[in-house]
C-alpha cells in the first residue's frame, strides 16, 4: 500500500496529514502540517499545485510512490487535474504516484460520514468560512449552496461575520437595535464610518469578516441580535439540508444521516436552530453527533468504492507523467 498524503483546502487554511502504507515497516506515524489558505477568486490549479509540492517537501526524502488526495474549497468540474499534475511533476515525479481531486464537499462527506462498510446516504453540512452541503442518495448527488460570499454561503463564518457588522452599522445609523457586538468591531475600526472602505480593500477581507462569527456566536448568550444572528444561521443551514436530500430522493420518511460539521457548528445556539428546523422537515433524521474531518475524508478519496455515488466526482491522475 502506498502513503498517503491528504490535503484539505479551505479558504482561511489547509491542512496536510501524511499516513504511512506500512507505518510498521517504516517506523512512522500520522503526521501533520498546516499551510496557508486558497483564494477562490484565483485559478486553483497552480494553488494547489505549489501547495502539493510544500507538502511533499515537508515529508522525509526516503518517502516515495505517495498518492497525494486533496479536497479543495472552490474545486469543480470544469477544474483541471491533468495542469495540477504537470506543475508538480516538475519538482516532485520521483516521489508523486498518483494525485486524487474533489470538492471539499466531497471530502467533508466521507470523512463525517464514511464509513469501512461503505458510504451512508444523507447529507453533511460543512460550515467554516464558506459553506456548502452535499446530499447523497442511491444514484444521486446534490452539492447545495457553496456559492462564494457574493452570491451565497448562507449560514458560513462569513455570512454570519457580514451580519454581525451590517447589524452594527444599522445600530450606528439609527436603523436598528443597539448591539454590545458594536464593542469588538468598534475596537477594530474606531471609525465606523470607514469600516466599509477598509475592508472593501483588504485582499483577505473574507477571512477577516468571517472572524466576527466566533465573536458573534460568543456575544449570543447574552445579546439578542447576536442570538438572532445564530438562530438564523442555523436555520438556513438546515434549508440548504433539507434540499439536498429532497433533490437526491430521500424524503421526510426516510431515515437519512446527516453530519454538520465546521467551526459554525461550535455554537449551541446554531446547532440546536439546525436541528430544530432539520427535525421539523425531516422527522426520522439521525444526527450524527461527533463526525469525522475533511482531512480524515480526503485520507479516504484513494479507497472510495466505484460503485459509491459519489465516484464520479473525484478526479484521478497518475503522477510521473
Amino acid at each position: 500500500m502506498s502513503d498517503v498524503l491528504a490535503i484539505d483546502c479551505g479558504q482561511s487554511g489547509s491542512r496536510a496529514r501524511w499516513v504511512p502504507g506500512d507505518p510498521m515497516a517504516t517506523g512512522a506515524a500520522v503526521s501533520e502540517a498546516e499551510y496557508g489558505p486558497v483564494f477562490t477568486q484565483r485559478p486553483l490549479e497552480p494553488q494547489l499545485a505549489e501547495l502539493i509540492c510544500r507538502a511533499v517537501e515537508d515529508l522525509p526524502q526516503s518517502v516515495t510512490d505517495l498518492t497525494v488526495a486533496v479536497g479543495s474549497s472552490g474545486w469543480s468540474d470544469d477544474g483541471d487535474p491533468d495542469e495540477v499534475v504537470a506543475r508538480i511533476d516538475q519538482a516532485t515525479s520521483p516521489r508523486v504516484a498518483q494525485v486524487i481531486l474533489a470538492h471539499d464537499s466531497v471530502t467533508s462527506y466521507l470523512g463525517a460520514l464514511g464509513t469501512q462498510d461503505g458510504v451512508p446516504l444523507g447529507a453533511v453540512v460543512a460550515s467554516g468560512t464558506g459553506v456548502v452541503t452535499l446530499g447523497v442518495g442511491d444514484h444521486r448527488v446534490a452539492r447545495v449552496d457553496g456559492w462564494g460570499y457574493l452570491f451565497g454561503d448562507a449560514g458560513s463564518g462569513f455570512w454570519i461575520g457580514r451580519a454581525a457588522i451590517e447589524a452594527v452599522l444599522r445600530a450606528y445609523d439609527g436603523r436598528g437595535p443597539q448591539t454590545t457586538l458594536t464593542g469588538p468591531v468598534s475596537a477594530e475600526f474606531p471609525d465606523l464610518s470607514t469600516l466599509y472602505l477598509q475592508v472593501q480593500a483588504d485582499p483577505q477581507k473574507v477571512s477577516r469578516v468571517a472572524r466576527y462569527a466566533r465573536i458573534t456566536a460568543e456575544h449570543a448568550d447574552s445579546d439578542p441580535v447576536a442570538a438572532d444572528i445564530c438562530r438564523e444561521a442555523g436555520r438556513v443551514l438546515a434549508e440548504s439540508v433539507t434540499a439536498a436530500l429532497r433533490v437526491v430522493g430521500l424524503g421526510p420518511r426516510t431515515t437519512p444521516a446527516v453530519a454538520r460539521v465546521g467551526k459554525v457548528f461550535g455554537s449551541a445556539i446554531i446547532c440546536g436552530s439546525f436541528d430544530e428546523h432539520l427535525r421539523h422537515a425531516v422527522p426520522e433524521v439521525r444526527i450524527a453527533q461527533h463526525p469525522g474531518t475533511a482531512l480524515a475524508g480526503a485520507a479516504l478519496l484513494a479507497d472510495l468504492p466505484t460503485t459509491s455515488a459519489l465516484y464520479p466526482a473525484v478526479q484521478h491522475r497518475s503522477g510521473r507523467n
